[in-house]
């Protein structure tokens, strides 16, 4: 090791705050950094010391020590609420100290050129690790705030400086709005613009009914007004309007600013777009509702069809005997008329004409799955799934498989009241296509696995057994199979599988 950088090294772990404060006396930097940060001596004594070992060997050992003590040492003054530029100005005030004694080392020749090149090198080296450890610091701290306002409806108390910090925080993750007094737009970021369809140019200055679908009533609006207006949190779901005229529910939290006297001056407010999620629902509701109906449609024909069937007969019976034939033919065009409705009646029971279409089936378990995350989470459920690197598509209907995965999946959570895990596993063969879903949950008897399927049999107090009926037709509409195996309080796994579409091309 250079003699002179292990010199310069120990003049380095000399440092200490009373050379810091010279230096901010020479107005060689911002002496309000000094004045605004009380940091312990001995801190600093240690930080230069770790610096100047860095420095001295350069190794990863020094480098981990290093970064472990700027964590310990930043998360200490990050708890005691010091802002960041305040903390960088900090950093970067050691910094020009080291810097400083270098230059000086320089003028009285005792370094050399070489040597203030490696030194300066070195040091920046340093203070890239250390700012960026820093960053990182404040990066999980503005995390935790996230978090906190998510989840909680405590009014906020912060900083115009602490609300730029949340601010920059939110940007990449939500869709979020600064609106003063009168609901006027002061700022908006680019997630907010993008789903709108409107410059920011546009947005700044401007009310948020601008973005009015005309889908709430006016009392609605009064009761979020009302809300805010007392000082509390409002959380709910709205739809919106953006400039093309395209709708969005947006999951809302509103949060008002108030001052010393509980006035409100401002307000921002935190969207997530759950338009896909209300559609899926919406599609669930519907296929359930149309299973019900034909289900009940296929049941009612079929009871009045058996008696009807043999009053027919009789009727028939009456005829070939010439007993009251007057009334036999009449009897006969009413029973005919009845079986006529029935069989209109049936079409209640029959598959609507759909349309095929490619559809990626990872990608579908991905927003599946996503989807039912928080309820997972809620029940102490681990979804893990093993997809292909490629996608994996077949020809079906999109919105019909999705609607057999979230069944399937939501079966599995409700299995296991007390937690677990689902696997989840998609496998591509030359042949077949399959998907398995594997759950721990309290599983089934031989008896009741050869009965799912069947009409309104189900296995859950509160279920209709529809779900996994619409599940089992809509895989035999899309030509593939279906397989359960399941032990009692072993749980139970489900096996899809389809053939492949590239085999079929292949073979015509």
């Amino acid at each position: 090791m250079d003699k002179q950088i292990e010199y310069i090294a120990a003049k380095i772990k000399r440092l200490n705050n009373e050379i810091m404060q010279a230096v901010c006396e020479e107005k060689l930097f911002d002496s309000r950094c000094c004045e605004a940060l009380d940091i312990p001596e001995e801190a600093l004594e240690h930080l230069f010391h770790h610096i100047g070992d860095f420095l001295v060997h350069q190794d990863d050992i020094r480098t981990h020590e290093l970064i472990r003590f700027v964590g310990g040492f930043g998360r200490k003054l990050i708890h005691s609420k010091i802002p960041l530029d305040q903390l960088i100005d900090f950093v970067y005030l050691t910094r020009f100290s080291i810097l400083n004694l270098v230059e000086q080392e320089l003028k009285t020749e005792e370094l050399s050129i070489q040597s203030y090149h490696k030194l300066i090198k070195a040091v920046e080296t340093v203070y890239q690790t250390i700012t960026k450890k820093v960053l990182e610091m404040y990066n999980e701290e503005m995390s935790f705030i996230k978090h906190a306002l998510e989840e909680s409806n405590e009014n906020l108390k912060m900083t115009l400086r602490e609300l730029a910090d949340l601010e920059r925080a939110l940007n990449e993750a939500t869709i979020f709005a600064i609106t003063d007094h009168e609901d006027k737009v002061l700022y908006a970021n680019d997630n907010f613009c993008h789903i709108y369809k409107y410059s920011r140019e546009e947005i700044l200055g401007k009310k948020h009914d601008m973005f009015s679908s005309n889908f709430h009533p006016s009392s609605f609006f009064r009761h979020v007004w009302d809300t805010i207006e007392s000082g509390e949190v409002w959380k709910g779901e709205i739809l919106n309007q953006a400039k093309d005229g395209t709708k969005y529910w947006l999951d809302t939290t509103i949060i008002p600013f108030v001052d010393g006297n509980g006035k409100r001056y401002k307000h921002i407010s935190i969207q997530y777009d759950i338009t896909e999620k209300r559609n899926t629902e919406e599609t669930l509701r519907k296929t359930e509702k149309l299973g019900m109906i034909g289900e009940l449609a296929a049941g009612i024909a079929h009871e009045i069809r058996n008696p009807l069937t043999t009053i027919r007969g009789f009727v028939q019976l009456m005829n070939e005997k010439e007993i009251a034939s007057q009334y036999g033919d009449t009897i006969l065009d009413e029973i005919d008329r009845i079986n006529f409705i029935v069989s209109e009646f049936m079409i209640f029971a029959k598959p609507h004409q759909i349309q095929f279409t490619d559809c990626h089936l990872t990608s579908i378990l991905r927003s599946v799955i996503k989807f039912l995350e928080p309820e997972a989470l809620l029940r102490n459920v681990n979804i893990e799934y093993d997809f292909p690197r490629e996608e994996v598509c077949i020809s079906g209907e999109k919105n019909q498989l999705k609607q057999v995965f979230l069944n399937l999946i939501k079966n599995s959570i409700e299995a296991m009241p007390s937690g677990g895990n689902i696997t989840i596993v998609v496998e591509k063969t030359y042949e077949r296509i399959s998907i398995t879903i594997q759950d721990e949950g309290v599983g089934m008897k031989s008896e009741q696995v050869k009965k799912l399927g069947e009409p309104f049999f189900t296995t859950k107090e509160k279920g209709n057994g529809l779900g996994l009926m619409v599940s089992y037709k809509i895989i035999q509409n899309h030509n593939g199979m279906i397989h359960v195996s399941s032990e009692l309080n072993e749980g139970t796994t489900f096996h899809i599988s389809f053939e492949n579409p590239e085999r079929s091309m292949l073979k015509a």
